[in-house]
């Protein structure tokens, strides 16, 4: 056997002593990865949710839903006015967006802590000529009922109508005293 040079003995030496790294176990592109319990979790509150969200339309169509679908259809949509209620101390505010409405048109009834609106509007359209008869007609009508925080004096109740805002001054039977606080 032929002597070993000392070159090649250190570098078989260096080779031996150098720690061994461990790879990482590479898998197939076959293999599939396996489920982790969180993800089983997740996805059936992904799915769940999915099917709750179609089920509850089915149900209970949103405005949307309804609006697409019933949209040559007026009877189907219900509108309810715009109402700001204002406490002014010894009386309230109610004011309600009635656009279209007049005065004719609307009732008002007052309860000691309640206002109750009613308005309903016709129109009616008719065209005749001597090859067709074209007649329209469009109904609108709203109810609204107002809760008050406290008791009015029904017998001095103001209403105005202007520019399609109905404004209600509902006088309260005790006005509750309210004192400002500086801070010291």
């Amino acid at each position: 056997m032929a002597k070993e040079k000392p070159d090649e003995k250190a570098a078989g030496e260096a080779e031996k002593k150098e720690p061994v790294r461990a790879r990482p176990k590479q898998r197939p592109p076959s293999m599939i990865e396996p489920y982790r319990p969180s993800a089983v979790w997740r996805d059936f509150d992904r799915v769940f949710e999915s099917f709750r969200r179609d089920f509850e339309d089915i149900l209970w169509p949103s405005r949307s839903v309804l609006d697409r679908a019933y949209s040559i259809v007026p009877i189907f949509r219900e509108e309810w006015p715009n109402v700001d209620l204002e406490d002014r101390g010894t009386d309230f505010c109610l004011t309600v967006e009635v656009p279209g409405f007049k005065k004719e048109d609307i009732e008002i009834e007052v309860e000691d802590q309640a206002v109750e609106i009613r308005a309903s509007t016709e129109r009616k359209r008719e065209e005749k000529t001597k090859e067709y008869l074209r007649r329209e007609r469009a109904e609108r009508s709203f109810h609204r009922r107002v809760d008050l925080p406290e008791e009015i004096v029904a017998d001095k109740v103001e209403a105005k109508l202007d520019d399609g805002v109905l404004e209600l001054v509902l006088p309260k039977k005790t006005p509750k005293v309210r004192k400002k606080i500086t801070i010291k």
